[in-house]
């Protein structure tokens, strides 16, 4: 017998500026919902300054391949999706790609894309250090950086096999590289640093 463990994260977006048909740094409207998104340039890099939030929303981990985009909301309270943004299966993030050798959209608005492990990377390196990406004041003292980049990152937290934690410690997002069917790529962000790692959106464990 098998178990399937699902992890569930917080999802960005970013585009390549000089495509964008907008100033990168003017608010974002997503035309599916209304819901609005800050943009910052980083580098050459134009990112979404706030966490996605769409789709229909799901108790716990139970989001599935039925063509909505399914979000979970922090302990299942709506108001979190409100203020955190959605956490995903890296699956419904990516919408259920297979093809990874190209720019994913996933659940991005249009013209935007689930940024890769290696632009992630050019992120980090532009910005120096993980005080540059966090947001300068947050409910725990904690994880206060000083937001150099505008980039604006806060501690959402996670969700693992119908398990939530880490809000207020970790921000955490999935990236658009799968390592194999059973891992994809994340990024990790704590107090104090920034950790590019291997998570599991299926995990298979004999049981």
């Amino acid at each position: 017998m098998k178990e399937i463990i699902l992890f569930l994260m917080a999802t960005i977006g970013v585009s390549i500026y000089a495509q964008q048909p907008f100033q990168c740094g003017n608010t974002l409207v997503d035309s599916r919902d209304g819901k609005k998104y800050p943009t910052v340039l980083i580098g050459n890099q134009c990112w979404m300054a706030k966490n996605i939030d769409i789709g229909k929303q799901v108790q716990n981990t139970s989001q599935t391949n039925n063509g909505i985009i399914e979000k979970t909301c922090y302990q299942n309270f709506k108001k979190n999706c409100n203020t955190l943004g959605g956490l995903y299966t890296w699956t419904e993030a990516v919408q259920y790609t297979s093809d990874t050798s190209h720019r994913i959209q996933g659940i991005c608005p249009s013209g935007w894309h689930i940024p890769t492990e290696a632009e992630w990377r050019e992120l980090h390196k532009t910005a120096g250090h993980a005080q540059a990406l966090k947001v300068t004041k947050d409910n725990t003292p904690k994880w206060d950086g000083n937001n150099e980049s505008g980039f604006s990152a806060i501690p959402s937290g996670l969700a693992y096999h119908d398990v939530f934690g880490r809000k207020g410690d970790w921000a955490t997002f999935w990236t658009a590289t799968s390592v194999n069917p059973d891992y994809a790529w994340s990024v990790e962000m704590d107090n104090y640093y920034i950790n590019l790692g291997t998570y599991t959106d299926l995990v298979l464990t004999n049981t």
